[in-house]
């Protein structure tokens, strides 16, 4: 189950010192401050200590914090606060910071009274705030709206999600089974430098472990999994061959389970030659992806993470590479051979289980599925490393449009860019160094995806 982000959420207030003294509105202010936190309580778990107007409490929310391991922190003042005091929290705190400069009115009334002023004042001293956090050399990001502005809310609920990315990729653990495939320059990428600046940590593991946990599996899963599957899909293949790939559909995910993996990026032909398992595992690496394993081929770790990426964002990704050019449509195929999302299919009734056409084992072809992707808008993303500690991320917003699927033993996808042409797109998209691969989920995300990319320190290239 994904988990929801973790937001400290820290709402100030000075309300009475030795020239201030409105120590009555204590109540109203954590009112506000509650209130504040039951918004935010909307799109992620909320870690909030009481109002803060000294820098005791400031160093009592920062430990609150801390030991809470938010993933982002919003700040919020109800009224002018001192600077040193939410400066105590960021100088010991590392979440990132976000600024919610709010209030509750949309205007002043000519009625209106100082109490009145005390709990909507806050941009009185956000200015403090926000310069102290750029002389400690601490980025932060700003959102100004009214309390209930939904277009406020919505730059709040992004900020929130991409910090959310954020943690995931910090804490993901990624199998690598096999090596990438040889030749292939764009997979050829240092992974200390992937954990640094991008998060995953990539752990090998033996092909043997897959072969060994399809030996130990018992018939019956692999006969209720059979059944299942041929129950929702076209299956057109030897029977005998399809529940060897249902073994090691199974095994891998076991493999994967056991080993608390997030992601695998696998050498599918490492296991042709072995006589325990002897075919490509293409229905396996599919059906991975769609119960939220993302799984890429060719042991491609940079689309792995884009996938991952993505699937935070919109729940379901899947893989792909550029196949043909549709110059009539200004469109291009997209394609990979037998890989898949099949949970992105038009018609769940219409994907077919086939042979492989495309990799023979010493046990047969194995499966591999062949369909057409829905229509709907869609973001292609890939994760391009230029060197070093430099990392970028190619987006392209597009549609999916509807195709017959060809008979090529392969999901499908006809995609026309949003912003261009087919012919200046790809030059655009060769340009920008993206790899062979590319991720893909449903909804124009870019917005998104340049939050979190911010907040990761990526740059990004919209194409």
């Amino acid at each position: 189950m994904k988990q929801k982000t973790k937001v400290g959420v820290l709402v100030m207030a000075l309300l009475e010192d030795d020239y201030n003294k409105t120590a009555h509105m204590r109540p109203v202010a954590q009112k506000v401050a509650d209130h504040i936190g039951s918004i935010i309580g909307q799109y992620a778990e909320v870690v909030q200590p009481p109002l803060v107007e000294e820098e005791h409490q400031a160093e009592a929310a920062a430990k609150l914090f801390n030991a809470s391991d938010v993933d982002l922190i919003i700040a919020v003042e109800v009224a002018y606060t001192k600077g040193i005091v939410p400066t105590r929290c960021f100088l010991n705190t590392s979440a990132p910071v976000l600024v919610w400069n709010t209030q509750q009115i949309p205007f002043l009334p000519e009625d209106a009274d100082f109490d009145l002023i005390m709990v909507n004042s806050g941009m009185a001293g956000v200015p403090e705030m926000t310069s102290a956090l750029l002389r400690i050399k601490r980025k932060f990001w700003m959102v100004t709206s009214q309390m209930d502005d939904p277009v406020g809310r919505q730059k709040i609920e992004n900020i929130i999600s991409a910090a959310g990315v954020n943690r995931r990729m910090r804490t993901a653990k990624f199998a690598v089974m096999g090596h990438a495939f040889e030749g292939m320059t764009d997979l050829m990428v240092d992974l200390l430098s992937l954990r640094q600046f991008v998060g995953p940590v990539c752990w090998p593991v033996e092909p043997e472990k897959v072969a060994v946990a399809m030996q130990q599996l018992p018939d019956s899963a692999v006969k209720k999994l059979v059944e299942a599957e041929s129950a929702r899909y076209k299956v057109d293949m030897d029977a005998k061959v399809f529940e060897n790939s249902c073994r090691m559909a199974l095994a891998m995910e076991t493999v994967l389970r056991d080993g608390k993996f997030d992601g695998l990026a696998c050498f599918d032909q490492v296991w042709l030659t072995d006589p325990r398992v002897g075919i490509i595992p293409s229905y396996g690496t599919g059906r991975l992806c769609e119960i939220g394993i993302p799984t890429s081929t060719e042991a491609d770790i940079t689309t792995l993470s884009a996938m991952l990426i993505l699937q935070e964002i919109a729940g379901q990704s899947t893989f792909l590479e550029n196949y043909i050019i549709d110059f009539p449509r200004s469109a291009m195929i997209l394609s990979h051979d037998g890989h898949g999302n099949p949970a992105l299919a038009a018609k769940p009734s219409d994907v077919s289980i086939k042979s492989s056409i495309y990799y023979s084992g010493v046990n047969g072809f194995g499966a591999g599925l062949e369909f057409a992707y829905k229509p709907g808008p869609v973001t292609n993303l890939s994760l391009v490393n230029l060197g070093g500690d430099h990392w970028r991320l190619n987006v392209a917003e597009g549609e999916s449009l509807e195709i017959k699927p060809r008979p090529v033993a392969a999901p499908q996808m006809l995609f026309k860019p949003k912003n261009l042409g087919i012919a200046d797109w790809c030059d655009a998209w060769c340009k920008a160094g993206s790899p062979h691969h590319m991720a893909l989920a449903y909804g124009h995300l870019a917005e998104k995806i340049k939050v979190y990319a911010d907040l990761q320190g990526i740059e990004v290239v919209e194409i």
